[in-house]
């Protein structure tokens, strides 16, 4: 009987080392794709700052939004650069377009003018840098050295470009006039 016993606790030990090991795999799996995906995004959302921000710097009213404009469109180019570099070494196909959500914002944004522009670019900046610093911010502790590298110096800037924003709103009223 205690053979049997040994027997039965060794088929489990190796039953529960080898459901261990499919776990570690299948989470390193998981873990994978969501950085694919988080790059993906990453990317994505980058294209879209960048076109936001010519078009800021085309379109603005005003001297601050139009500097604000070109500030997003220089800083979002760098940092899309550095993304579509990082999926690719992560064996994932950079995307070449903003996603469709982006790109009816900027469908929208094409047809204001005047303080109107001014005032829905700069609270559309206030939502996409939060939901950006969030998506960036649940990516810090990758296990990826160049993902979590990428994460640690965009979040400074997402911060900095969602202040300016919050600067612009809470600072310039939508009548202004220069």
């Amino acid at each position: 009987m205690e053979n049997r016993a040994k027997l039965l606790i060794d088929r489990l030990g190796i039953g529960a080392l080898v459901a261990t090991a499919a776990l570690a795999v299948t989470l390193a799996a998981a873990s994978q794709s969501d950085e694919q995906a988080f790059i993906k995004q990453a990317v994505q959302s980058n294209l879209g700052e960048v076109q936001l921000g010519e078009l800021a710097a085309q379109r603005a009213e005003t001297e601050t939004v139009r500097k604000f404009g070109e500030t997003l469109r220089m800083d979002h180019h760098a940092a899309l650069q550095r993304a579509a570099n990082l999926a690719k070494s992560l064996k994932v196909e950079p995307p070449t377009d903003p996603s469709t959500e982006a790109r009816g914002i900027y469908k929208g944004l094409a047809q204001l003018s005047g303080s109107e522009f001014d005032a829905a670019f700069v609270s559309h900046m206030i939502t996409v840098h939060e939901a950006a610093i969030a998506m960036y911010s649940r990516n810090a502790n990758s296990d990826d050295d160049a993902v979590a590298a990428m994460v640690a110096d965009a979040l400074p800037k997402l911060k900095a470009h969602l202040a300016m924003a919050q600067a612009l709103q809470n600072g310039t009223p939508g009548h202004e006039h220069h």
